[in-house]
């Protein structure tokens, strides 16, 4: 999972202690850089104090909430008069998870809260499409698939795809093409059912969101959704639901999946 945060130094320190190595932390000084990093990167969760600096902060830390309104938010703060005031606001936006600095912050307890946050409704879908053959796949294959699914940035490449799940990459195809999943395929999916949740975001644009995914051009990215989907960005945005947007991706996933069997494996 890739964490995005604004923190004061105190609560940055305590996060690194949460999070460990097991999930990767970029951190912003500034409104502007925290802008500028959720602008151009994938990000899973987003991790904010609306209390920084006395709380000067808060109206431009409000107006990023709402500009990036598809990505979870988890407020870690003080329990301070000033923190109050901007949680609240910041709850009219939707942002419903708050960790108290030294009430709730008990590292396994906050760690649990950042993993459980940002499953994102269409990710749940796919992996109910995918509940069958996640169930006879080894429990670290297994895993790998659902962390794809969840967080695509987590894994660029089929390498990156096979150190999750704790083996070779000849393995992970010897695994997963058999039962329809070619490595490959299973990466574009998940791209692309995040590409959707960002399309649907207000003010969305194609080439930002082929950026934050990387793509070398937002072309690719619109010629894999209309290859996957049947329809163009801008009427998938307009006319299919999260529940149809997976079954397509998931129908077609499964089409390829069929025509793989004799996929080569990499040497």
């Amino acid at each position: 999972m890739h964490v995005v945060v604004y923190l004061p130094r105190n609560l940055l320190a305590h996060l690194r202690i949460v999070l460990g190595d097991t999930h990767s932390l970029a951190t912003a000084a500034d409104p502007a850089e925290l802008h500028s990093i959720l602008r151009v990167g994938d990000a899973d969760l987003l991790i904010v104090d609306p209390g920084m600096r006395d709380g000067t902060q808060a109206e431009a830390i409000e107006e990023i909430i709402a500009r990036h309104a598809s990505l979870p938010v988890v407020v870690y703060t003080t329990l301070a008069p000033v923190s109050v005031r901007n949680v609240m606001r910041l709850a009219r936006l939707g942002v419903q998870h708050v960790v108290l600095n030294r009430f709730d912050d008990e590292p396994r307890r906050f760690l649990e809260l950042i993993e459980r946050v940002p499953a994102h409704p269409v990710a749940e879908l796919m992996l109910r499409e995918l509940a069958e053959p996640l169930r006879l796949m080894p429990v670290v294959l297994a895993r790998a698939v659902e962390q794809l699914v969840r967080s695509p940035s987590r894994a660029k490449t089929i390498p990156d795809f096979a150190a999750m799940a704790g083996m070779t990459t000849r393995t992970l195809y010897r695994h997963l093409t058999p039962m329809g999943l070619p490595p490959r395929q299973l990466l574009i999916s998940a791209r692309l059912l995040r590409a959707y949740i960002f399309l649907r975001g207000p003010g969305s644009r194609l080439k930002e969101v082929a950026l934050k995914l990387g793509y070398a051009q937002p072309e690719q990215l619109s010629e894999q959704l209309r290859d996957w989907t049947g329809l163009a960005p801008k009427d998938i945005r307009r006319t299919l639901s999260p529940v149809e947007f997976v079954r397509r991706v998931a129908d077609h996933l499964r089409r390829v999946g069929a025509e793989a069997e004799d996929e080569v494996e990499p040497v």
